[in-house]
């Protein structure tokens, strides 16, 4: 079963270039499509030059999540992406999808703070995925 705040990793081919990316699990709509934020280990140019979207990127610490790579990563929580929830537990069943942990309760309590405050998600995403 997932949870909000499951961190997962898996194989990404609509990412440019494709790649391994973990990702951080927010919430599921009413048809199963579970809404995640990426985790990465740098900020991308473009980000960087909007503060809208710059304000959005939360860094955690390899210190407090050892699987990552990089002293510290970036939850990109400027966008919130989906993927149907059948094909994530069929991946996690296979080993194709693997559950890396779970957010420290502060840092999940910090980012749902600066989610539901945003301005970048609507009404309804607000309350799908981080009611």
């Amino acid at each position: 079963m997932l949870k909000r705040g499951d961190i997962l990793h898996r194989w990404f081919n609509d990412t440019t270039p494709p790649k391994n990316k973990f990702f951080v699990v927010m919430g599921e709509d009413e048809n199963n499509i579970i809404g995640f934020f990426f985790i990465n280990s740098d900020i991308n140019n473009y980000i960087k030059r909007n503060q809208t979207l710059l304000d959005m990127q939360m860094s955690i610490k390899k210190v407090d999540y050892p699987f990552l790579t990089n002293s510290f990563s970036y939850i990109c929580a400027h966008e919130i992406k989906p993927i149907n929830k059948a094909i994530l537990h069929d991946e996690l069943e296979s080993g194709t999808t693997e559950r890396k942990g779970h957010l420290r309760d502060e840092d999940l309590s910090l980012l749902l703070d600066a989610v539901r405050d945003s301005k970048l998600f609507s009404k309804i995403e607000k309350e799908t995925y981080f009611s």
